[in-house]
């Protein structure tokens, strides 16, 4: 009996050792993952192709320099936005990093949209890069998709 209850107890254990710990990094906890939304994660790679293309079209234009993101990383839900009676945009706001031709790696601020696709079918997704947008096209310091 009491050789049962001694591996019992090193079994809850080591079960409660392999649970995921999250550190008291509030900004960076886990997204709640919504089944229901129209528009598509943070990660996906479908919205990632549209911020590239983006930049790497408006980058020639307003900065006079070609550059071209190389990479992407620690993406993340910022904030969810649901459709509903007051609201008929859903949003969705992301934060990641993104490695630049030039070498630095840069804030990304991203927000995916629907229904803001082309002639408002689908989604769409538009990015800011920290320190790229020289028009201010999105407000200083890409404010108007950083939300919060």
């Amino acid at each position: 009996m009491r050789r049962h209850l001694s591996a019992l107890v090193c079994l809850a254990a080591s079960a409660a050792s392999a649970a995921p710990a999250y550190a008291a990094d509030y900004s960076r906890a886990p997204a709640v993952v919504v089944t229901n939304a129209l528009v598509p994660t943070c990660e996906n790679p479908r919205v990632m192709a549209q911020v590239e293309d983006q930049f790497e079209y408006g980058a020639p234009r307003t900065i006079p320099a070609a550059l071209q993101v190389v990479e992407f990383s620690d993406l993340y839900e910022k904030a969810y936005q649901p459709r509903d009676e007051y609201r008929q945009i859903e949003r969705r706001y992301c934060q990641g990093t993104a490695l630049i031709s030039s070498g630095e790696r840069r804030t990304l601020y991203y927000v995916i949209e629907y229904p803001m696709g082309y002639a408002g079918v689908g989604w769409r997704a538009e990015g800011c890069v920290l320190g790229l947008d020289p028009w201010k096209v999105y407000g200083a310091n890409c404010e108007s998709l950083r939300r919060f």
